[in-house]
């Protein structure tokens, strides 16, 4: 099991605005040069705020500002006062620290990390299965990783490559659990909130592992979207992307297997007692013009050799997208 760790940010209330009484109207009269409103019959009205410069007749000077109460010209009238106060800003307690409890698998190869926005911290090698049974299968396919608590996740990474062959994809499940084991909300790949970057940096599955360095280099890359536009998409993408590409997201882990890869059931089941049905298969869709899953896929290889699908590819969520357990 591989160790990762999550930070949230505090919430702060917003600041409110106290506002007291408007003392009651003053019954003198509206003297000259005030600017008070009239009614249709030409009697004198409550006073409107007035904020022009002066009247036409050389009345009110700059500034001047009538309300309900009246004022008049020699200064012994008092205008409307307005008491208003600011309660300070104060912090929500801070929410208990929780685990983070991640599973994985991949077609064909992919390794695990956390981090900032900006690089990845703590990063867990790299997986590549030969075989069926280590992307699919219960005793060797999915793998599971802790994000301790004391550690600090603002992003959680899924690094991920292809073999150039038949299907590839990633799948997995998060989700936080309190300090007395109570599990929060489980959230899936496929779930609303995570994007892709594609390098255009191809990796096969006899490749070492992108290193740590070379992750965190084309995560800057990534996020200042400087990268080539022909072999990359050129920053990160979610499912509505760009025309450079997109989140591909696909079918859930419930689908019946149609016997071999076909558009919209690219892949057998994985074993659902360690990944729920309910999670999706995401891949990066590098021609969303032209490749509308269900009817084409994204997931199934394209050939014709070179990199198509630009991987390899940086997925990422915000580890704020898992939520917090319900309080105990």
């Amino acid at each position: 099991m591989r160790s990762v760790g999550s930070s949230l940010a505090l919430a702060l209330l917003p600041s409110v605005a106290c506002v007291a009484d408007e003392p009651e109207a003053s019954t003198s009269s509206t003297p000259p040069g005030s600017t008070g409103s009239t009614s249709a019959a030409g009697s004198t009205g409550p006073a409107a705020t007035d904020t022009t410069a002066s009247s036409a007749d050389g009345g009110t000077g700059p500034g001047v500002t009538t309300g309900e109460a009246s004022s008049d010209s020699t200064g012994g009238g008092i205008g409307p006062i307005f008491d208003v106060g600011t309660v300070p800003d104060v912090p929500e307690p801070p929410l208990p620290a929780t685990d983070i409890e991640v599973v994985i698998t991949a077609d064909n190869a992919y390794a695990f990390g956390y981090g900032s926005q900006t690089e990845m911290s703590n990063y867990f090698g790299g997986l590549a299965a030969t075989l069926a049974s280590e992307i699919f299968g219960c005793a060797t396919g999915p793998e599971s990783y802790l994000v301790p608590a004391e550690d600090t996740a603002q992003y959680l990474y899924i690094v991920a490559y292809a073999d150039n062959a038949t299907t590839q994809g990633v799948l997995g499940q998060f989700r936080r659990v309190n300090m007395d084991g109570t599990p929060g909300e489980v959230v899936y790949t496929g779930d609303p909130g995570w994007e892709v970057c594609a390098t255009g940096i191809d990796y096969g599955t006899g490749d070492p592992t992108p290193t740590l360095q070379v992750v965190n280099e084309q995560i800057a890359l990534c996020n200042a979207g400087t990268s080539d536009p022909a072999t990359t998409s050129q920053g990160w993408v979610d499912e509505v992307g760009t025309a450079l590409g997109a989140l591909a997201v696909g079918e859930t882990n419930d689908t019946p297997y149609a016997g071999g890869p076909q558009p919209g059931n690219e892949f057998p089941l994985v074993c659902q007692t360690l990944i729920d049905p309910q999670s999706r298969w995401m891949w990066f869709n590098w021609d969303p013009a032209g490749i509308v899953w269900p009817v084409q896929s994204p997931f199934i290889y394209p050939g014709g050799g070179g990199n198509p699908m630009h991987d390899f590819m940086i997925f990422r969520l915000a580890s704020a997208s898992v939520p917090q357990p319900p309080a105990g």
